[in-house]
């Protein structure tokens, strides 16, 4: 039966034509993959999952190089007209930048991808005593888009009070919270921190990402995890999302979808529903 997805996390490269990548080489080498530096376009996407019916995607900005999200905004936007895709668009921005300049950055993004772009990830860098921050949800707040969060566990609590002073701000928490360590402490202190994000705000989780930090996607593996994410948001607070291709550093695509499957399998359809498709459609306006 074919499995149908909104993907709420996903990247598209080409680090053959752009050169706006400078950690991806050595991150691929640093985790052992020979392929994770290399073009990641439509048809590899497909190819990954020839089974999952994807309606729509949520790409987020990869660069790290400075200042090239402006350009891979642009990029990704032609991509999705090329390609005849339906996709939201996360950017980026430099919270380094004094303020006139972070701001004339957001709104080049938002004017390059008018139809298409719906908020700003920070990775990394953001801290949120900082000016910067307030500066970024300040006009997030304003135009109405999303703000990506990008927190760990031990950062959790200073974000948490920080967005529970804007009600307003549409927020969603990234590849499950990041848990930074994956044994009984570090899972228990992940519990606590997202738990307390869930409680305290509105943010929509992505269930997102943990292939990083457990390095394989079996179903054993995953399975503390993704209910333990559920368990803190409830149904209508969760998301689907692939993170491909960097997913692939701890398996493919199609054990990710075999191990979700398996987690999900006592749910009932609108559970799924809201999981795979409608959370990320609501929140995203896709």
């Amino acid at each position: 039966m074919t499995l149908h997805i909104v993907d709420a996390h996903m990247h598209f490269w080409s680090v053959t034509d752009n050169d706006w990548y400078a950690a991806l080489k050595p991150f691929a080498e640093q985790v052992g993959s020979d392929t994770l530096f290399a073009n990641f376009l439509p048809d590899d996407y497909t190819a990954a999952a020839p089974e999952v019916d994807v309606q729509s995607f949520v790409h987020v900005s990869a660069t790290t190089t400075p200042r090239m999200y402006l350009d891979e905004t642009r990029w990704v936007n032609q991509l999705a007209d090329d390609h005849g895709l339906s996709l939201g668009i996360v950017g980026s921005i430099d919270p380094t930048l004094p303020a006139d300049e972070m701001l004339a950055d957001l709104d080049a993004q938002a004017s390059s991808a008018t139809r298409r772009f719906r908020g700003v990830r920070v990775f990394p860098g953001l801290d949120p005593d900082l000016p910067a921050a307030t500066v970024l949800l300040d006009w997030l707040e304003t135009h109405d888009f999303i703000f990506d969060l990008v927190a760990q566990p031990d950062t959790m609590a200073n974000w948490t009070e920080k967005l529970t002073q804007r009600p307003d701000l549409r927020t969603v928490i990234e590849h499950t919270g990041w848990p930074s360590a994956v044994d009984e402490a570090g899972f228990d202190h992940w519990r606590t921190a997202i738990g307390e994000l869930a409680a305290r705000t509105d943010a929509l989780c992505k269930v997102t990402g943990l292939g990083m930090a457990t390095m394989e996607l079996s179903e054993s593996t995953l399975r503390p995890w993704v209910e333990g994410a559920i368990g803190a948001f409830g149904w209508d607070r969760v998301a689907f999302g692939s993170n491909m291709p960097i997913e692939t550093i701890a398996g493919s695509y199609r054990q990710l979808i075999d191990s979700m499957e398996a987690i999900l399998g006592h749910c009932s359809d609108s559970e799924r529903e809201r999981f795979y498709l409608s959370n990320t459609r609501r929140c995203y306006r896709l």
